[in-house]
């Protein structure tokens, strides 16, 4: 649990320096370590967290970084997220001429991995700021929709690695979902589970019995 503990020292000491972290995303925007949700793109520093105008990612221009080149003192190193991989390449050619001239580092990627290397960097204390773009393509299954929840909670509450989440569980993943969130016994986990993977047809005929029992039940009383 090596990981769990890394994660969950930098989450307690960045919110006791109350410095600002990204612990979840969506096409929507993004969760900060402190539960606040921002909506759509953001510009992030050590202590500060904006709104970033950009509409597309097309708008991803030396003119939409020029915050972070007027900042005195400059930071060291500006981390990119460009939303989805296949974008890097584009914003790369638009914008690493005007950083280099400002002489600002640039780290580009993805926005997911962005966020890591984001928090990171702040958590070690370097001057870094980040302009982040939510993922256009992302798409959110079921499993990690439920994967998401236990993200909810703080890091240092979490019962298991997030990032290891799902190394256990079986080929049914919407039953494993079910029964991580099941709050009951395990007696009626399976009562609850064979009702569910029943027949219809039997689940109709077992029906019709308990109705057929009870009108005789009512005729013997």
């Amino acid at each position: 649990m090596a990981d769990r503990s890394r994660i969950s020292y930098l989450s307690t000491e960045m919110l006791e320096a109350k410095q600002i972290g990204v612990r979840g995303l969506s096409c929507y925007g993004f969760r900060l370590l402190d539960g606040q949700f921002l909506y759509g793109p953001i510009a992030l520093f050590p202590k500060t967290a904006l709104s970033w105008r950009v509409a597309t990612q097309n708008d991803i221009t030396p003119e939409s970084l020029s915050l972070f080149a007027a900042l005195e003192p400059k930071i060291d190193i500006l981390v990119l997220g460009c939303g989805d991989k296949k974008n890097i390449d584009e914003i790369r050619k638009r914008v690493a001429p005007f950083l280099k001239e400002h002489k600002i580092g640039l780290e580009i990627m993805d926005t997911e991995d962005a966020i890591a290397t984001f928090n990171f960097l702040n958590a070690e204390g370097r001057y870094v700021g980040a302009a982040l773009y939510p993922p256009d393509d992302m798409v959110v299954t079921d499993a990690e929709y439920g994967r998401a929840l236990a993200l909810l909670k703080g890091w240092d509450t979490v019962e298991e690695n997030p990032f290891l989440l799902g190394l256990s569980d079986t080929v049914n993943e919407a039953e494993d979902l079910v029964r991580r969130l099941w709050s009951g016994d395990e007696k009626s986990w399976q009562s609850a589970r064979q009702k569910v993977l029943e027949n219809p047809n039997e689940r109709e005929e077992r029906m019709q019995k308990q109705v057929e029992d009870a009108e005789k039940h009512k005729k013997l009383t």
